[in-house]
């Protein structure tokens, strides 16, 4: 299917913010998905011109050609970023006559745009974040934040394992339960076995190189040279990030009412399965990868993550039980060797899987329904 798709593809895009800004929207998954479209020849198109692929501002990834319109392309796109920046469903994208499919990628933590009466009406939803213990309607996906080419560039030339510092890097910015816990109640335990490298770089200081300087604006300041630098000469990162709940309810998100949520909040302190995971998520986790840097999260199966391809825990990553994070401290201490090979498996995965080139295969097939494309997972009962 995907090598005799010609048609045309449509996507609605936002300008990256100015760096005073508060505002951090990055639309990285149709970045990804944009940049696998056009190494495998599939035309695109967009509403204006949006991510310079140089400094020089000359040519761009999308391209706003006036003679184009959603009517004339099958497939039209929104990220969230559209809805952030307060704008609305673009007028007649769901009339009565289109012969498109309309796509919306959701990428922020609550899902708050994408559970509206009025996103039912795209065909597909793909959610970053997708755990497959809650209930989500028919038309989510699960989608992954992905690698792009940007981040390939950075990690395209990396160091044997053996000339790594033995280091685990730590860079959190933000706080999440999660992350709380991980710094308390592991990282001190962890340095026994992983010495830890917490530098952190300043949001408020741009790099001075002119690409760097780019990928910096158009990522709203999540391009950071020297963190890249540092991801190629450890050897593994924490990637932590989310909080946990109870299973229950399972429309964590969804329209239930307020008792309801009460009452599910109530008998989910009973429910003696494990907590879910939200807002997991992490840009780590993929820069990692892709520097061959080993990936430390929660264990993806324990806590819900689904991915439309999922990684093998202490094959391509290292997922940490919260409930007992002193296994995995008592593993790395008897096999000092593991971390040289989940590096290099890890990538390849990641590589394999999450590159653009696959990530815009699978997106053509999903919307196309072909019967190999991983489907969303239902909920565990």
């Amino acid at each position: 299917m995907v090598n005799n798709f010609t048609k045309k593809i449509f996507f609605y895009c936002c300008p990256p913010s100015p760096p005073e800004s508060k505002k951090t929207v990055y639309q990285h998954t149709i970045v990804c998905l944009a940049e696998g479209l056009k190494s495998l020849g599939i035309p695109f198109y967009a509403d204006r011109n949006f991510w310079q692929i140089a400094p020089d501002g000359k040519e761009y990834l999308f391209k706003h050609d006036p003679k184009v319109t959603p009517d004339d392309c099958s497939i039209v796109i929104l990220h969230t970023a559209w809805f952030t920046y307060g704008n609305p469903i673009p007028e007649k994208l769901f009339h009565a006559k289109r012969n498109y499919i309309t796509v919306y990628f959701e990428s922020e933590a609550d899902a708050k745009h994408a559970w509206k009466p009025e996103f039912r009406q795209f065909d597909f939803i793909f959610r970053t974040h997708y755990n497959r213990r809650f209930r989500y309607p028919n038309n989510f996906h699960p989608w992954a934040f992905g690698l792009s080419n940007r981040i390939l560039r950075e990690t395209e030339i990396l160091p044997s394992f053996s000339e790594r510092n033995r280091k685990l890097v730590v860079n959190f910015r933000l706080g999440h339960p999660i992350r709380k816990a991980i710094q308390e109640e592991f990282l001190p335990r962890l340095q026994t076995v992983l010495p830890i490298d917490d530098t952190v770089d300043s949001a408020k200081v741009p790099p001075t190189d002119p690409y760097a300087y780019l990928q910096w604006v158009q990522t709203d300041r999540r391009h950071y040279p020297k963190y890249y630098k540092r991801l190629r000469e450890s050897a593994a990162c924490a990637c932590f990030g989310g909080l946990l709940i109870n299973p229950w309810p399972l429309d964590a998100f969804g329209p239930s009412n307020l008792w309801d949520r009460i009452v599910n909040k109530f008998l989910g302190t009973f429910d003696s399965k494990p907590r879910r995971i939200m807002n997991w998520e992490s840009w780590r986790f993929w820069e990692a990868m892709a520097a061959g840097c080993v990936a430390f999260h929660v264990d993806f199966d324990k806590y819900g993550v689904c991915l439309p391809v999922m990684p093998e825990n202490w094959r391509h990553y290292i997922g940490i039980d919260l409930e007992n994070m002193q296994a995995a401290i008592d593993r790395l201490a008897e096999e000092p060797e593991i971390l040289e090979k989940i590096s290099l498996e890890g990538r390849q995965w990641a590589l394999e899987h999450y590159s653009p080139v696959p990530t815009a295969v699978r997106f053509l097939e999903t919307v196309s329904g072909a019967p190999s494309t991983p489907k969303p997972m239902h909920v565990e009962s």
